[in-house]
C-alpha cells in the first residue's frame, strides 16, 4: 500500500502528508526489469540477495511521494528510472530520496535505513523511512512555535550526552541515529546531526515552546541535560532562514507583540 493511501499512519504523519502529492512511479515489473548492481569501480556485478525486492517494496510504498518541510523544494521519493544498487560501508544501497531542503541525495539501504554522504563521509541518518517521516512530522508540528537554535559539538561518531530528567519525554518513534526528539505537547527539543566530517561532529539543537514565556525554561533544561558536550555558537536559523545573534530566540510576530 502506498504511504498516502495508508489509513494507519500516526495523526502527525497524516497531517504532514496533507500537503503531499503523488507523482508517476515505476511499476514493480519495470523495477525488476531494470535492476542492476554496480561495484565501487563502476563495473556491473551480480545483484545481491534481496536487492530487487527491497527496491520494489520501496517503490510501491513511497514511489512518487513529494512533500514540503522547511523550504519549497520538498522531499522527493522514487527510483526515477535509476534502479541501481551500490556497495557502501553500511551495506548495499540505492538512491531513493532527494532531500529538497538540503538539495542532496539520501541513500536507502536494503533494510530501509537511510544514509547520506557529505565530504566523502557516509553516515546513517534514519533507522527507517517511517522514522524519518515521524521526525519530519514532529518538526512540522512545532516549527511555528517560538524557538531557539543552539549548537553542540561531540567527538566524531558520538551522539550528544544527555543526563538527568530535565527534558520532555523522549519521542522514540521520531528518534533515529541523526535525529533526537523530546516532546510533551508544550515543549520540544530536537538535536539533529549537522556536520560529521573533520575532527568532530556538530549537532544543531533546537528548543521549542508553545508559549514564548516558556522558552527560556526549555533552553535551561537543555543546558542542564546536555552538560557532557561542548556548546558552540550558532547564528543561523534554518527554520526562519535568517542570521541572528547566537542564542537569540525566534518568535512569531503575534507573540512578540504579546510580550
Amino acid at each position: 500500500m502506498h504511504i498516502i493511501d495508508d489509513p494507519c499512519l500516526s495523526p502527525r504523519v497524516k497531517a504532514l502528508l496533507t500537503r503531499a502529492r503523488r507523482g508517476p512511479a515505476m511499476s514493480a515489473d519495470q523495477v525488476r526489469g531494470s535492476a542492476r548492481a554496480e561495484a565501487s569501480d563502476g563495473g556491473e556485478v551480480p545483484l545481491p540477495d534481496g536487492a530487487v525486492e527491497a527496491m520494489v517494496r520501496f517503490q510501491e510504498r513511497y514511489g512518487g511521494l513529494w512533500y514540503p518541510l522547511i523550504g519549497s523544494n520538498g522531499m522527493e521519493h522514487g527510483l526515477d528510472g535509476e534502479v541501481t544498487v551500490h556497495p557502501s560501508i553500511d551495506g548495499w544501497s540505492f538512491s531513493g530520496i532527494l532531500d529538497g531542503d538540503q538539495t542532496w541525495t539520501v541513500e536507502v539501504l536494503l533494510d530501509e535505513r537511510t544514509a547520506m554522504t557529505l565530504a566523502d563521509r557516509p553516515r546513517i541518518i534514519n533507522r527507517s523511512i517511517m522514522q524519518r517521516l515521524e521526525s519530519h512530522a514532529q518538526l512540522a508540528q512545532v516549527r511555528g512555535w517560538p524557538h531557539m537554535t543552539l549548537g553542540i559539538s561531540t567527538e566524531s561518531g558520538q551522539e550528544p550526552t544527555v543526563c538527568g530528567a530535565d527534558l520532555p519525554a523522549l519521542d522514540v518513534v521520531a528518534t533515529g541515529p541523526a535525529d533526537k526528539w523530546w516532546s510533551n505537547g508544550q515543549a520540544a527539543v530536537h538535536a539533529g546531526l549537522h556536520k560529521w566530517w573533520g575532527g568532530e561532529d556538530v549537532w544543531i539543537v533546537r528548543c521549542f515552546a508553545r508559549q514564548a514565556e516558556d522558552l527560556a525554561a526549555t533552553v535551561e533544561s537543555v543546558r542542564h541535560a546536555m552538560t557532557g558536550s561542548a556548546w558552540v555558537n550558532e547564528d543561523w536559523c534554518a527554520l526562519c532562514t535568517h542570521f541572528r545573534h547566537p542564542e537569540q530566540p525566534c518568535l512569531p510576530e503575534a507573540q512578540i507583540q504579546h510580550l
